[in-house]
């Protein structure tokens, strides 16, 4: 039997929006009501294929023209299967399409998204067997409540870009939590950056390794704010900084890369020196430009072997922050 293309309404939504509101706890175990947490991924995936924040548009290719489908030809469809809610994703483009990334394959159902050439004529996507994937890496997927009532409950707009660099993330110092959630071995499922990035190509043999990494950034940040309540925005562009390398790292491409890791390690040392005091009131006049750089840089093969490079800009990045910085606002 194949996968039955449903409805889903605007009541069933908000009735699922109620349930997610009345979660207990801030990290839910995908497996603790995996139907619950299906219904939760599938919406957030379906919500964004086709719009800015779709990030596996990028990878879905015309296997004839061999150029990327057209983003806004994407659609998604829910469905259910075997007591499996998920999603269908098609083009208008063309029922002929290859996957060009890492692990991308593995979370779509082989017995029904694949033409008899070997092609592509739909992604069926099912969040509970890419649950048990990512078990059988020792790995657990989670849903994060304020990350989806920032996006999927959030008064969802496809026409802005909830994943972009933004202060929403500053401010609620997302950086500790993300680490939190790594060093326990644990990944986000709330939409297509959490598939694409995070879970499609998952490899348990770099996890240790990972995880010893978020535990350290972690305690940095922890410690750095450890007698301050209500951080500044100044202060949390160091704590911002690392969140962004080690969100990287936590990417297959980027498992284990001795270049992002070098400049975790001299964040982490940067940010223990205490140069930007967390519990002085300032007001942020500007977002440092050197952010980017150092970004870069983390992507950069071979920087690890000249650390006067990714020092000196860090060093900028503070001096960005202190410059911008106006004092004495309560």
């Amino acid at each position: 039997m194949k996968p039955t293309v449903i409805s889903f309404s605007s009541k069933e939504i908000a009735n699922l929006r109620g349930k997610y509101l009345h979660l207990k706890n801030e990290v839910t175990l995908f497996s603790d009501d995996v139907y619950f947490s299906s219904q939760v991924a599938s919406l957030g995936l379906a919500r964004e294929v086709g719009t800015v924040n779709d990030e596996l548009a990028r990878f879905i290719f015309d296997a004839d023209s061999k150029q990327p489908v057209t983003q806004s030809s994407l659609k998604a469809d829910f469905v259910e299967w075997r007591g499996l809610f998920g999603i269908k994703i098609n083009s208008s483009e063309t029922q002929r399409m290859t996957l060009r990334t890492k692990g991308f394959y593995d979370v779509v159902h082989p017995e029904f998204s694949f033409n008899a050439d070997g092609t592509l004529h739909s992604l069926y996507i099912f969040p509970e067997i890419i649950n048990r994937i990512a078990k059988t890496h020792d790995v657990d997927l989670v849903l994060v409540k304020t990350w989806g009532m920032n996006s999927i409950f959030g008064g969802f707009d496809p026409s802005k870009g909830y994943y972009q660099t933004n202060f929403w993330e500053i401010e609620n110092n997302d950086s500790i939590k993300f680490a939190d959630l790594v060093r326990h071995g644990q990944v986000a499922f709330l939409g297509t950056h959490d598939l694409i990035a995070h879970i499609a190509g998952i490899d348990k043999v770099h996890w240790p390794l990972l995880k010893a990494n978020a535990d350290r950034v972690y305690h940095a940040i922890r410690n750095y704010f450890i007698v301050t309540q209500k951080p500044t925005i100044a202060s949390l562009i160091l704590p911002y900084t690392l969140g962004v390398v080690l969100d990287d790292l936590a990417q297959p491409p980027s498992y284990s890369s001795l270049n992002h890791i070098a400049v975790l390690d001299e964040l982490i040392l940067r940010l223990a020196k205490n140069e930007i005091t967390p519990n002085q009131p300032t007001l942020l006049t500007e977002f440092p430009k050197s952010f980017q750089t150092i970004i870069d840089m983390s992507r950069t093969p071979e920087i690890q072997n000249t650390p006067e490079r990714y020092r000196s800009v860090i060093a900028s990045l503070v001096q960005e922050v202190l410059r911008s910085s106006i004092t004495g606002v309560g």
